[in-house]
């Protein structure tokens, strides 16, 4: 593996089982690629957090209890069929379920490593911050949970991790962030779709806002 920057992360630790089954649904065998791809990806992207930010923001508690709910909806698929999925589409009944998920102690944490692209690093390290994350691993749990949200397929797999086109990759990636422009993902069409038409950025962000506080609610149900 090409030398880069390596840094050492916590995860949610009732996350953690759910996150390998993710990885290797791609075919990595280790957190490490899988956590470059979505922090590229979302380089690339450049679009507002909106749900997720809320969420890293918000009491160890309050997380704790999406996080439940997260892992209590995930289910390997190559349908997007994750819980933002679902909560687009009807008001969910979410009481209990999230209490019994899994065995993992609340507020538990759990380590991994990661090693970034050296030219990929500084705009990463920047990105974070820029979005008004708490800290790396907070950012990185925010792009675990919103993929674990969305579920189905991801664009690059295990097979994409040869030298060439990892290299090509942070070419893109460095074109696409130098041209600065932010593009909508995947939930901002599914609530387009949802309501039946476009709509304006800041329509956008008031009903993601509404998402988040419905999420959020979960810890005081």
């Amino acid at each position: 593996m090409a030398q880069g920057v390596r840094k050492t992360i916590t995860i949610p630790g009732i996350l953690a089982p759910t996150i390998a089954k993710r990885f290797r649904e791609f075919g990595y065998s280790c957190f490490s690629p899988f956590g470059v791809e979505l922090a590229c990806y979302d380089v690339r992207v450049n679009a507002s957090h909106s749900v997720t930010l809320q969420i890293a923001c918000d009491t160890s508690a309050a997380q704790d209890a999406v996080d439940r709910q997260i892992v209590a909806d995930f289910r390997p698929s190559k349908e997007r069929n994750g819980l933002l999925v679902q909560m687009l589409g009807k008001v969910r009944e979410t009481a209990t379920r999230f209490r019994e998920a899994g065995e993992m102690p609340a507020l538990s944490v759990a380590t991994e490593r990661i090693t970034f692209p050296s030219p990929i690093w500084p705009l990463i390290d920047h990105r974070w911050k820029d979005l008004g994350y708490p800290s790396l691993s907070a950012y990185l749990t925010g792009l675990i949970r919103y993929d674990l949200m969305i579920g189905g397929p991801h664009i690059f797999t295990s097979e994409d991790c040869r030298a060439e086109v990892q290299d090509a990759l942070n070419r893109e990636t460095l074109t696409v962030h130098q041209k600065g422009r932010s593009r909508k993902i995947l939930l901002d069409y599914l609530i387009e779709r949802e309501k039946g038409q476009p709509l304006a950025a800041d329509e956008l962000e008031i009903i993601k806002s509404g998402i988040a506080r419905r999420l959020k609610s979960l810890s005081v149900m």
